[in-house]
């Protein structure tokens, strides 16, 4: 009996734990695809002010780094890209840069799709200096361009399913390099959950090895990305910064099961990058992102819009008394037994020098000054 209570009790234990962890998980899950990003660069105050004083190191260390910058870009451009000697170059140059790469885990060489969390604008760089790899190019661009910077056109602005078709005789093709692939679609935090994964990758090979990446800055608090923000100002502060520690984490290989479904291949290899980062992944998908981008740029362009007509409104109504005044000036060196105040008054009614000129001849507008002045005096009595 004690040996049956106290299998009980873990067995409750156990149920316990997992209902904790799934409530922590519940709580930590974002309720908007906002939660999914950092919505500032600067997160706190403290960081704003220790940056305004390194700002002038910063900007000088940015200059010099932008310099070796092409140094290192050339290097990369004449070794070959499968060489060890490249990686080794490049790896001592980027953290010349402030890129640290640490790697962990192992490289299986039986799969030829990666897989990986986008936390930032140069994760290729990071996977590719830990191993080889292309990234298939969704821009239209020179192809020189294309094959410095690690890119290959697989027909991605031609439709899925061209896509798909060229990554399958890519892979097939002997001595091919592997194939990294960014199924979010966006940068995200990687901190509170993942993006939906588009299923595409796991479409193209029935092995998948899934990498996440992770970016540590220990010295300032500065997020890699901020919703919104251009690759050039992620890039900026990669190079001012002293440096930061990118870890690319190989995790073990996903097989697609026989008869399962994509979607559902795709989720397990989604649910195995977000168990190594801590996270969750959530419902959300790029699409979402778009749409959120798209109102929050017609809000942006509103506002904007609004303050301009505000602006021109301040401006036409300085206008409008500066004329009222000169208008007001020219009447009453024709009329000088009338009152400043009751011709400028007078227009401001008719918003008409002729209509005034008119009153002034009837003599209402007299009239009217006269009963003004007679019901001042009352007042002062």
């Amino acid at each position: 009996m004690s040996n049956f209570s106290s299998l009980e009790s873990q067995l409750f234990g156990c149920v316990e734990l997992n209902d904790t962890v799934d409530v922590i998980m519940m709580s930590q899950a974002p309720s908007t695809v906002e939660d999914l990003f950092f919505q500032d660069r600067v997160p706190s105050t403290f960081v704003r002010y220790l940056l305004f004083i390194y700002f002038p190191i910063g900007l000088l260390l940015f200059l010099i780094r932008l310099c070796i910058g092409v140094h290192v870009f050339l290097i990369a451009c004449l070794l070959r890209k499968t060489t060890a000697l490249r990686r080794i170059v490049l790896r001592i140059m980027c953290s010349i840069l402030g890129i640290v790469v640490v790697e962990r885990g192992k490289r299986d060489e039986r799969a030829h799709v990666l897989c990986a969390n986008h936390v930032s604008a140069i994760d290729h760089l990071a996977v590719d200096l830990c191993n080889p790899c292309i990234l298939p190019s969704v821009w239209d661009i020179p192809n020189i361009i294309r094959w410095c910077f690690g890119y290959m056109d697989l027909g991605a602005s031609r439709g899925r399913q061209e896509l798909i078709r060229e990554s399958r005789k890519h892979i097939k093709q002997s001595n091919s390099l592997p194939l990294l692939t960014f199924p979010e679609g966006e940068i995200t935090s990687g901190e509170r959950a993942l993006l939906k994964f588009n299923p595409w990758p796991c479409e193209v090979s029935d092995l998948i090895q899934p990498v996440s990446i992770h970016i540590y800055r220990p010295v300032f608090n500065v997020n890699p990305s901020a919703f919104g923000s251009s690759w050039w100002a992620d890039c900026f502060w990669f190079m001012a910064l002293p440096f930061s520690i990118i870890t690319v984490t190989f995790l073990n290989v996903v097989e697609k099961e026989e008869q399962e479904p994509y979607n559902e291949y795709c989720d397990r290899v989604s649910q195995k990058i977000a168990e190594s980062l801590g996270i969750s992944v959530s419902n959300f998908t790029n699409q979402d992102v778009t749409e959120v981008t798209k109102r929050r740029d017609r809000d942006r362009m509103q506002r904007q819009a609004h303050a301009a007509a505000q602006s021109v409104q301040r401006v036409s109504e300085k206008m409008d008394h500066r004329r009222l005044d000169e208008l007001t000036m020219r009447i009453k060196q024709f009329n000088p037994q009338i009152s400043l105040f009751a011709i400028k008054k007078d227009l401001q009614k008719t918003r008409s020098t002729q209509a005034t000129l008119e009153n002034i001849k009837s003599g209402k507008l007299q009239k009217a000054a006269e009963a003004e002045d007679q019901g001042h005096g009352k007042v002062g009595n």
